[in-house]
Order: C-alpha cells, then structure tokens, then sequence
C-alpha cells in the first residue's frame, strides 16, 4: 500500500508540473499556451480560466499528504492492528481518486491545448539573442579562451544591440528553437517506452 501511494503521489507531481506550466504559460500577460475549454470568469467575461490546469495541480499538492499518511501506517505492532490499517482507507480511496481525476483531466487537457508558436517565438526574440549566451560561452570558450568570450558575451549584451549583427557571431547558430539540449533524446527514449 505504501508502495502505491509512493508512485500515486509521484504521478501526481508529474501532472501537476505539467499543469503548472501550462497555469504559469496561460497567463494573459504570457499567452503562450491555452487550454482548448476553459472555464468562464464571473468576473471578466474575455477571460477563460485554465480548470483542468487548476484541478491537476490542486491534486498534486494534496496527494504528497495523503501518502504520508499511509506511510505512516507501515509502523503497525501486528499484521492487522486496530487504528492503523483502518487510517489507509480513507487517504487510499481519496488518493486513488484524486491521481485518477488528474490523470483524466491531463488526457484532456493535452488533447485540447492550444499552443501559440508565435507568441512564444516573440518571448524568445525579447533577449535579442541572449538566450542562447550559455550555449554561446561554451562553443566560443575552445576558440576564443573561457575569458575572451565571457568578456565579448558581456560586451555585446551591454551594447543592446541583436547578437546576430555582432561579426564575431556570423558563423554561429543564434536559433534559440535549436538550444534543447538533450530534450529530443528524451522525448525519444519517452515514447519508445510507451
């Protein structure tokens, strides 16, 4: 039983990042994602709340307490002992539903997100390139010296001017949609699991 809450507490907080994100993302101030059917707002008719976002994550923050409790049961004198298998009823069924719901409503909620590629390729565009100066500072390090490049980095951010006018950079990648690090492997490795 405290093998099943372990995981049912940690799919939780697997959907509830996933929900966060697209709480944090859908914004109006962000707009970069939004959920397919909404909730209305009693106070802003414009306005569509993210409600599958908001239960996901509402789950993962009460699941960790309920497997606490059946965690807590483990420390029984006997097999069966008055109290303490007893107190893992409630948390098991409440747990059980609450990961099932999530899990219902992460289906639901991927099914229908509406992603704004553009948005999100202007949010990425706001540094003039600068989002990409880690990756940058490791490819010119070998090249340039650690310090020459930290320093030119530095130059040219404080110049505020797009890093891909800077003739320094004119033979690097400046894409930031191709600094994903080791994402696609993973996503990869995910799927051929399923």
């Amino acid at each position: 039983i405290a093998d099943l809450a372990g995981c049912l507490a940690f799919a939780a907080g697997a959907l509830g990042k996933i929900a966060v994100d697209v709480l944090t993302l859908s914004r109006t101030e962000i707009a970069e994602v939004a959920e397919g059917s909404g909730g209305g707002s009693s106070a802003m008719p414009h306005k569509s709340n993210p409600v599958r976002s908001t239960l996901i994550a509402s789950a993962a923050r009460r699941a960790p307490q309920l497997a606490a409790t059946l965690y807590g049961s483990l420390t029984a004198e006997d097999e069966r002992p008055a109290g303490a298998w007893h107190a893992e009823w409630e948390p098991l069924r409440e747990l059980l539903r609450l990961v099932g719901g999530a899990a219902r409503d992460a289906v639901e909620l991927a099914e229908g997100l509406r992603v704004r590629a553009d948005v999100m390729r202007e949010h990425l565009d706001l540094t003039h390139g600068l989002i990409v100066s880690e990756r940058l500072s490791a490819e010119l390090a070998p090249v340039l010296g650690r310090a020459r490049a930290k320093e030119l980095l530095t130059r040219l951010a404080s110049e505020g001017r797009p890093l891909a006018e800077a003739p320094e950079l004119a033979d690097v990648d400046l894409d930031p949609t191709h600094y994903t690090g080791s994402a696609g492997t993973l996503t990869d490795r995910a799927l051929e699991r399923r």
